[in-house]
């Protein structure tokens, strides 16, 4: 269902844009490439993931890479549209592959990055009441024989936290979206947002009074922590352009 929000998403703004080469990083099954296939016949898709076996996409070449620690096997510069879709918070070091995807968009390029969205209201609610945020849950340790890797989310990860880190591989324009709202954090967001952006205001005027101060850039991403996308949304939906 989320390849479903994501090409629908590409394929609006690219499908005009004629021969894009694009790179789905943990491309899985090959799901997205087939859709974007039909949306936009002209992109120029490859695709690269841990588990190159996965691939049941016809005509697809899938490269092989260990997202925690290795090189994306393109060269500095190559594309012009790079996505991750439901990837990071299977890995235990998302940074670095977000680093690499920083490497290998070009000046200009777009990158589109989904992950569950443990922000909205609901997994905020889960996480006071359960000690865990929606859709991250107890796991086996890798020895345990039930222990599939990538199988399971071990990193939950923020608006904020995944935006910080694009702005370290020198990407702008760092926007939160989601695939739809979810019913409860919908209803409860009227109470909530204007509570949560209050604490947000006063948290940033203790830290600038206490704490080293940090670029107004960031300040504002942190505060979108508490936007509509992030407090109401089921799947964080997040894009940023490459800076030329």
């Amino acid at each position: 269902m989320i390849v479903d929000y994501v090409a629908d998403y590409i394929t609006a703004r690219f499908k005009d844009k004629g021969a894009v080469r694009h790179l789905d990083v943990g491309a899985g099954w090959g799901h997205l490439i087939k859709r974007l296939r039909e949306g936009c016949p002209a992109m120029r898709s490859e695709g690269c993931d841990y588990n190159p076996g996965h691939n049941l996409t016809s005509g697809l070449a899938i490269e092989h890479v260990d997202l925690n620690s290795g090189k994306l096997p393109y060269p500095d510069n190559s594309f012009d549209l790079v996505t991750c879709t439901e990837v990071l918070e299977h890995l235990e070091n998302f940074r670095h592959v977000v680093r690499e995807i920083g490497r290998v968009a070009k000046p200009g390029g777009t990158v589109f990055i989904t992950t569950p969205n443990v922000l909205n209201i609901r997994s905020r609610l889960y996480f006071l009441l359960r000690g865990f945020f929606e859709y991250f849950d107890p796991f086996p340790v890798a020895g345990d024989p039930t222990y599939y890797p990538g199988e399971r989310h071990i990193t939950p990860i923020t608006f904020y936290y995944l935006a910080h880190t694009l702005v370290e591989a020198d990407f702008r324009e760092i926007t939160p979206g989601c695939d739809k709202e979810q019913k409860l954090s919908r209803l409860l967001y009227p109470v909530i947002a204007p509570l949560a952006r209050w604490a947000a205001r006063r948290n940033l005027n203790r830290r600038r009074r206490k704490l080293k101060p940090v670029a107004d850039a960031l300040e504002a991403l942190a505060l979108l922590n508490n936007s509509r996308p992030i407090l109401t949304g089921r799947t964080m939906f997040v894009s940023a352009i490459k800076k030329g």
